[in-house]
């Protein structure tokens, strides 16, 4: 019996690197906001996605996570990247469940989406 090591390695183009978009929410990064922005940014171009935008929802934001989920969605990202869990409550499951993967910057984590998201179809849609 032979075992097979296969190595997955990102794209080496830009147009073959998955997308990702960073989520920073002023209520959670208080003044450090700026910091965690250039940061997140950083930590996905270091993993090599290919990095789309920083959200930053009002602060009138009736749901801030929904509001970034919904950007990412229209943006047709693979990845969400913040800068600590608590720009998600917490809750990794609130966009591993939407069809997203989702990196931390501090502590450095992965979450794996947890269902299959249909390309170019917002959130919320009814």
């Amino acid at each position: 019996m032979t075992h097979t090591q296969t190595i997955k390695s990102l794209p080496t183009t830009a147009g073959d690197k998955p997308k990702a978009v960073g989520f920073v929410r002023n209520d959670v990064s208080g003044l450090h906001a700026p910091r965690h922005a250039l940061d997140v940014q950083r930590h996905a171009s270091t993993l090599g996605y290919q990095y789309v935008y920083t959200v930053r929802p009002p602060a009138d934001a009736d749901d801030p996570i929904a509001y970034a989920l919904g950007i990412a969605a229209g943006l047709d990202v693979q990845v969400i990247v913040v800068f600590d869990l608590g720009h998600v409550d917490s809750q990794p499951a609130l966009v591993c469940d939407e069809g997203f993967d989702l990196e931390t910057v501090c502590p450095q984590g992965t979450w794996v989406r947890s269902a299959q998201r249909t390309p170019g179809v917002e959130m919320g849609a009814a």
